[in-house]
């Protein structure tokens, strides 16, 4: 709801909101339609909801409208709409269906595609043309349909990034990191198909953002930095239309750089006014882009990531939504590169629940830093190393580190001896 759409009137902000025909209630003041007036029976352009008649005639004639409500009541609305969907009953986490070397290949062709879709979407909206959400709506189910078959398999292709490329895959990242999050909360597959969406198209907006500011290779200035915030307005107006999609996903393109001590931006929310949907994204958003190299600064490891985020908890963010992530990603997140108290190296495969700090690891280096023959080890079972003592982290490293990248273990290699170490 952005700061153009207010206005005053008895001492109450009056926004306009795009809402589905479907979800109209008696009683909302109807501004605008998806459609000419006169195509309609309705005599005046904008008027107030007040029978069941003209309840469903808007909604076999219209998919969306716009109405004007007060800032306070749509926000009590949202909440009151946002709560009966977060007390629905949440299913079980569901078990992993198949190995990563089955599941990889597959979320890597979903993700190839879904690539190409993003690019495509934000270049059609940096040159003001239409764009056509269907696709990417299609991408993000096939991407639940993998979270929930194997999360590991997206997760791993969420380490794999490349700095000229930054925003497109920054939002295949988030949804992938969204949904994932979802899933570990026991959300349903119609949320995390939402959450999804949220994820793909929370940072649409930036495709209005000058590229000698999107993609400045040191600090913004303060007026600089003011027209980057911008994006989150942007973003507002160009999902808003949009035809057939869930006010939600708008909302948090919205605001998903609000804080919960309302030194957020753009409308400074009371943390009760912020969504589930909207902290979801505030987190993965903010964890995707601190482990990320941009061309000003270098990529934080992902357990440097999670520091951050944690020193912020309560007050950008939230903190028990947090501590579940932290759960879900691990202290050190599949994909991260690590160095072994023995001087090895190797890639995370895969986190352990009941042992964080044990993931299996694909070795790749030896203890001085020399390509070796691969091998796995899962620390949960307390494997030794040649040397007799027992294989341990020492620390993690950023991509790149010892030759070790991490693109070149996107597909997953023959090991003879794989289905031996259950790769998950």
């Amino acid at each position: 709801m952005s700061q153009e759409h207010k206005t005053s009137h008895q001492g109450h902000n009056l926004i306009e909101v795009k809402l589905e025909a479907s979800k109209l209630d008696i009683g909302m003041h109807v501004k605008k339609l998806d459609r000419p007036w006169l195509e309609t029976p309705f005599m005046f352009q904008g008027f107030r909801v007040s029978t069941e008649k003209e309840l469903q005639q808007l909604r076999s004639l219209c998919e969306y409208v716009i109405i004007e409500v007060e800032e306070h009541y749509w926000f009590s609305y949202q909440k009151h709409h946002l709560s009966k969907r977060q007390e629905s009953e949440r299913k079980p986490i569901k078990p992993i269906l198949k190995p990563i070397t089955q599941a990889l290949p597959e979320a890597k062709t979903l993700y190839d595609k879904a690539d190409i879709e993003i690019h495509q979407i934000l270049d059609l909206v940096k040159k003001t043309e239409d764009i056509d959400i269907e696709p990417i709506k299609d991408t993000v189910n096939g991407f639940v349909k993998s979270v929930v078959t194997n999360p590991n398999a997206l997760l791993w292709l969420t380490r794999i990034k490349a700095r000229d490329e930054y925003t497109a895959e920054h939002c295949l990242r988030v949804a992938i990191l969204a949904i994932a999050f979802g899933r570990h909360l026991g959300l349903p597959d119609e949320e995390l198909k939402l959450l999804g969406l949220c994820g793909m198209l929370h940072d649409v907006g930036k495709m209005v953002i000058p590229d000698e500011i999107l993609n400045k290779p040191g600090r913004l200035t303060a007026e600089e930095y003011e027209i980057m915030k911008t994006h989150s307005e942007e973003g507002y107006k160009l999902l808003m239309e949009q035809s057939g999609l869930d006010p939600v996903v708008i909302s948090v393109a919205h605001h998903h750089h609000e804080r919960l001590d309302g030194m957020g931006y753009p409308s400074q929310l009371a943390p009760e006014h912020i969504s589930l949907y909207t902290r979801i994204v505030t987190i993965v958003d903010a964890y995707d882009a601190i482990s990320s190299a941009r061309c000003y600064k270098k990529a934080s490891t992902p357990a440097e990531a999670l520091k951050i985020l944690y020193d912020n908890r309560d007050s950008q963010f939230d903190g028990d939504l947090l501590q579940h992530f932290i759960l879900m990603v691990g202290i050190i997140p599949t994909g991260s590169i690590v160095e072994m108290t023995n001087g090895e190296v190797g890639v995370v495969l895969s986190n352990n629940p009941d042992y964080k700090l044990k993931p299996k690891i694909l070795l790749v280096r030896d203890e001085y830093k020399r390509p070796q023959s691969e091998k796995i080890v899962n620390l949960a079972n307390n494997p030794s190393s040649e040397d007799g003592n027992p294989y341990e982290i020492s620390k993690a490293l950023t991509n790149g580190s010892y030759d070790v990248d991490i693109l070149d273990y996107k597909k997953p290699k023959e090991y003879p001896h794989l289905s031996q170490f259950d790769w998950l």
